[in-house]
């Protein structure tokens, strides 16, 4: 019913936010990102969020509330991230830290942790994002947020699974699906669900089918087409581990097409690898060096060092029986980011 509402007044809406700076209205400038960030995010793609919400920092700004500024530094961080723009997303989450310690509200600081996990996690920085997101966990309790805390927690079970920790990923993910709730949609069961079903697809595949199947209702639900995508892309990877070849092809298949839909190229960097290894599993060795390289252009740019070694690891099995001397080149490429990102592991 609220989405309905909010699609018929979508142009109203814009227009109200747009005309609020005129007359005066800077307060609720400041406050339309915190209770439409999640409508316009689906609405308006990653460009247009962008420049919408540089009009709620310009009156935060003109406000010189501390705390205003804060979170809209915040908010145009998680915008400029969302549209691949990480070093500029850097600099906009510096900026809220800067003024949250001139005015401190345990909410605003959990959130900002949040999203400096992710963007740490992306940026290659693999032990940070688990910190942040244990410590977004604790500032939520003390904020007394139990749903924004499960979520903290599913994103640390994420984290964990991505580092290869499955049994520890599943234990975690299954205490987040644990904690009582009463709303169908809660918004941190995707997230558990989806990393619980891919931690467990080898050894309990049945049990994993059922999570993942029930991961993108929510996102089916409100119209995310973004998370309905990453759920669609990590069902999968879980079924390429059950060896379900032809279902997790077209399962990679149906995420791809909500992303042309999009039209953000940018997010498939978090997509091509995972597709593309169960393309080379397939038996589909030209599709899946295709992907791999795909994603090796974008990753430097986009500032994902996660992705760019994995895609050179990649590259690098699809030839090792046709070109082992590029294979070995990509395979060095691989090793020299991980030395970069991990001095001294490696």
């Amino acid at each position: 019913m609220a989405f309905s509402w909010l699609a018929a007044e979508y142009g109203n809406l814009l227009a109200a936010f747009q005309a609020a700076p005129a007359v005066g209205a800077d307060p609720h400038v400041c406050e339309l990102p915190r209770f439409l960030r999640a409508y316009f995010a689906r609405r308006c793609g990653t460009t247009h969020l962008n420049v919408l919400f540089e009009r709620p920092l310009a009156a935060a700004e003109r406000l010189g509330d501390p705390l205003q500024l804060a979170e809209a530094h915040s908010h145009v961080g998680f915008a400029r991230y969302d549209a691949g723009r990480t070093a500029e997303a850097a600099t906009a989450y510096e900026a809220a830290e800067l003024r949250l310690s001139e005015a401190e509200d345990t909410q605003l600081e959990a959130e900002l942790a949040m999203r400096r996990g992710y963007l740490g996690w992306d940026a290659g920085h693999v032990e940070e994002p688990l910190e942040l997101f244990r410590l977004a966990g604790k500032l939520y309790e003390q904020a007394g947020s139990p749903a924004a805390m499960a979520h903290a927690a599913a994103s640390e079970a994420w984290v964990m699974l991505q580092l290869g920790h499955r049994a520890e990923a599943a234990r975690r993910a299954r205490e987040v699906l644990g904690v009582p709730h009463a709303d169908p949609a809660w918004p941190p069961a995707p997230t558990a669900r989806i990393t619980l079903g891919v931690a467990i697809a080898h050894a309990e595949p049945d049990e994993a089918a059922e999570h993942l199947h029930h991961a993108p209702a929510p996102a089916r639900d409100d119209g995310h087409l973004h998370n309905q995508a990453w759920c669609l892309n990590c069902r999968g990877v879980a079924l390429r581990r059950m060896g379900r070849y032809v279902e997790a092809l077209a399962s990679h298949r149906k995420a791809f097409a909500l992303l042309d839909e999009l039209f953000e190229e940018h997010w498939k960097i978090h997509f091509l690898n995972g597709y593309g290894e169960t393309c080379r599993l397939a038996g589909l060795p030209e599709e899946a060096l295709r992907l791999h390289r795909q994603a090796l252009e974008p990753a430097p740019r986009l500032g994902d060092r996660y992705e760019e070694a994995p895609t050179h690891e990649g590259i690098a099995t699809v030839l090792d029986g046709t070109d082992p001397a590029e294979a070995a080149e990509h395979r060095a490429a691989g090793q020299a980011v991980l030395q970069r990102l991990s001095p001294g592991a490696y």
